[in-house]
């Protein structure tokens, strides 16, 4: 089976996970703006990560419109990872749930835009503002200072969902 890992990363978490599944898998990753769109559709399997904002996968637009024959879709944000933030992700963008999988990334404020910053700064703000805390509020709180929380062993699941397709 022929495969390839193709992604869009903002401050570089994405790629990481890229080429993490990439190297597991034994093929390649490539950034997803060096792909001829064409060269896609002569994949067997087409792994797809993005980053994620407002629990959208950044660039999966542009892959479901090729309209390939094969495809699995991970997303990497800041949220702690949970069935329901996956399920509630996955329906958003219209992902089969059985395709899709979702990995903690973190967060790099000297690799974010001015926008983007403003707007974290804002959601930052609101998560201050709570009398109570949640854990995850807790969580994304410390993220902001600026942190990693990718993991390796969470691409086993997407890794063996692909073996097993192939």
């Amino acid at each position: 089976m022929k495969k390839i890992v193709v992604y869009q990363s903002g401050t570089g978490f994405t790629a990481k996970y890229a080429g993490w599944i990439a190297e597991e898998l034994g093929c390649e990753a490539k950034d997803y703006k060096s792909m001829n769109k064409n060269e896609l559709a002569s994949y067997d399997m087409v792994v797809y990560g993005g980053w994620i904002m407002a629990n959208m996968v950044f660039g999966y637009d542009k892959i479901k419109a090729l309209n390939l024959k094969n495809v699995v879709v991970f997303g990497v944000g800041m949220t702690v990872p949970s069935e329901e933030v996956a399920q509630k992700m996955a329906e958003q963008n219209q992902i089969p749930m059985d395709r899709f999988f979702y990995f903690e990334g973190g967060y790099n404020p000297k690799k974010v835009g001015f926008f983007k910053r403003m707007m974290m700064n804002m959601i930052k703000k609101s998560i201050e503002k709570k009398a109570e805390k949640t854990e995850e509020d807790l969580h994304m709180l410390e993220t902001f200072k600026g942190a990693d929380c990718t993991s390796r062993e969470a691409i086993k699941p997407l890794v063996e969902f692909v073996n097993q397709e192939g």
